[in-house]
């Protein structure tokens, strides 16, 4: 690929990307790389957080243009939501019937609950560096919901998964599952964004570690694995980079002359 120089819009996923869950820290090369690239590109974040979750890298949001959330089912652009897709609810309450019997939560644009907190609700957040929700099960009746969570065995994601087809079940941390609509990634929330932007696709470099970043780093027109990520966001990357605690950011930045 050539002219790396001239993209337009940079995206960073956040946990094993930007911050290092290990030290719990975004590494001092990646605030500086992340300071340099402000001044030639856009800067966006795609996550699977919502917003009220930034606190981890509130220190760089300045420099942050656009904010694709949600796992791309909630999009910011200069503060402004450009794009919400809320699950539908007669679909929500079926899916909530049959995870009764575990642990599960909801997100919402501005606030999230579980169902129940136990040790492994704990540890699921604490693993990530996040808050714990506070406990409301009947979260899904009174919001919108972007995102639900099971906290369970593979066995019982699996039944899951059998029985709600429409959904897409995306493992994080010990016994975590992401819970969106089919359709629904970052890489959806990616071409969202460019349509609004009126860029191409071609124009974007997408940085990520995890499974939820897979269709982000297949799709950009350069897609950057860190080292430490999957086997399966490796697989669809152009390019791997060492890992986020190795200067991985800042190093491939550098390699495509976005920063010296």
């Amino acid at each position: 690929m050539n002219n790396q120089s001239k993209k337009k819009l940079v995206l960073f996923d956040i946990d094993g990307t930007l911050f290092d869950n290990d030290r719990m820290c975004i590494p001092e090369s990646t605030k500086k790389a992340l300071l340099e690239l402000h001044q030639v590109a856009q800067i966006g974040i795609a996550t699977g957080r919502a917003g009220f979750m930034l606190y981890s890298v509130e220190e760089i949001l300045p420099l942050v243009d656009y904010l694709i959330l949600i796992n791309g089912q909630y999009i910011k652009a200069s503060n402004q939501v450009i794009y919400e897709n809320s699950i539908a609810p007669e679909a929500l309450a079926a899916l909530v019937c049959d995870m009764n019997d575990i642990p599960h939560g909801f997100v919402g644009s501005d606030d999230e609950s579980v169902s129940k907190i136990d040790s492994d609700v704990i540890q699921s957040f604490q693993g990530l560096g996040l808050h714990l929700p506070r406990k409301d099960p009947d979260f899904y009746l009174k919001n919108k919901v972007y995102m639900a969570w099971a906290f369970c065995k593979r066995e019982k994601a699996i039944d899951l998964m059998a029985k709600h087809p429409e959904f897409a079940f995306i493992r994080w941390l010990g016994v975590g599952y992401d819970i969106l609509p089919k359709e629904a990634s970052k890489g959806l929330g990616m071409k969202h964004l460019a349509d609004y932007l009126k860029i191409d696709l071609n124009d974007v470099i997408a940085f990520g570690d995890g499974d939820n970043d897979y269709e982000l780093i297949r799709d950009a027109g350069l897609g950057i694995a860190m080292g430490n990520g999957t086997s399966k966001v490796k697989a669809a990357a152009d390019f791997i980079t060492t890992p986020v605690n190795e200067d991985g950011i800042f190093l491939a930045l550098k390699h495509f002359g976005l920063i010296k």
